[in-house]
């Protein structure tokens, strides 16, 4: 009887994380986990703030960080990449002012001219990340620059206003905006998460381009995320859009029939099943 007590109470115990590992989220970073380092410096970044955003804790994720300190300082020579490797390092519970020796800020300040981070939305919305999550403020000129580079929905890679928009961008720049301290009731963010929204397939997903095409994991992840930074809850059918991409393995395709690069949308998917938006250090739940 005594034994049986034990092994019910051990059940109850184990029970939260048995849970946790079964959702999306706790399978997505299992996979991940059991995927070697990548040997590319952003796949690498973005798989630490990844898992740090599943719940891993710094010391897990430091034998990954040490990894990507060695390939670094070649990677990261524009302002996206070394914002990248900064949120890598603040994830892991590292400084990104001296990590393996090197000022990944010093690198992300060099590259700022006129309200600009390098040449693309990916350069400027990391670039933003990454100084939020060192702690450090952004320029008012970056968050205007982001402003006036808005098309008539949200924002394309090459921040051209007449350029079509995209979905991907227009998320991640929403997470950038908001972390620099653009309040969710913004018009500009709120008319453009309107449009974002108004891109979702019949099934609840997104296509890079929008205009309701078919699901990739990508582009969901991202308007999940863009949901999530803006303080409100994803359509359901969106979620179920993101997790219907994902393998019994736990990995994700890139969309249905199209395997694509598993890892990076997987690392894509993980923050948005977390429910989480950038940047990190997360909050502890």
């Amino acid at each position: 009887m005594r034994t049986r007590i034990v092994l019910a109470v051990a059940a109850v115990a184990l029970a939260p994380g048995a849970a946790a590992a079964a959702t999306p989220a706790g399978r997505a970073a299992a996979w991940l986990e059991r995927t070697a380092p990548p040997a590319a410096g952003g796949q690498a970044a973005d798989a630490v703030v990844a898992l740090a955003a599943a719940g891993r804790p710094p010391a897990r994720l430091r034998p990954r960080l040490v990894a990507l300190a060695r390939v670094a300082p070649g990677y990261a020579v524009t302002a996206g990449a070394a914002g990248k490797v900064a949120l890598a390092a603040v994830a892991a519970g590292g400084d990104p002012r001296r990590l393996g020796g090197v000022d990944y800020l010093a690198r992300i300040r060099r590259a700022y001219a006129a309200g600009r981070y390098g040449a693309t939305a990916y350069d400027q919305a990391l670039a933003m990340l990454a100084l939020r999550a060192a702690g450090e403020p952004v320029p008012p000129g970056a968050v205007s620059a982001l402003r006036a580079a808005r098309g008539p929905g949200g924002w394309n890679l090459d921040l051209r206003p007449r350029a079509a928009d995209d979905v991907s961008t227009t998320g991640l720049v929403i997470e950038a905006m908001r972390a620099s301290g653009v309040p969710a009731g913004d018009p500009g963010l709120g008319a453009a998460l309107a449009w974002l929204t108004d891109q979702r397939n019949r099934a609840g997903g997104y296509a890079f381009a929008g205009a309701g095409g078919p699901t990739e994991a990508n582009s969901t992840a991202f308007a999940i995320r863009a949901h999530t930074a803006m303080g409100r809850p994803a359509p359901a059918r969106t979620r179920a859009a993101l997790a219907g991409l994902q393998r019994a393995d736990g990995g994700v395709d890139f969309a249905a029939g199209r395997p694509g690069s598993r890892l990076i949308a997987t690392t894509d998917a993980l923050v948005a099943f977390a429910g989480r938006a950038l940047p990190p250090p997360f909050p502890a739940r």
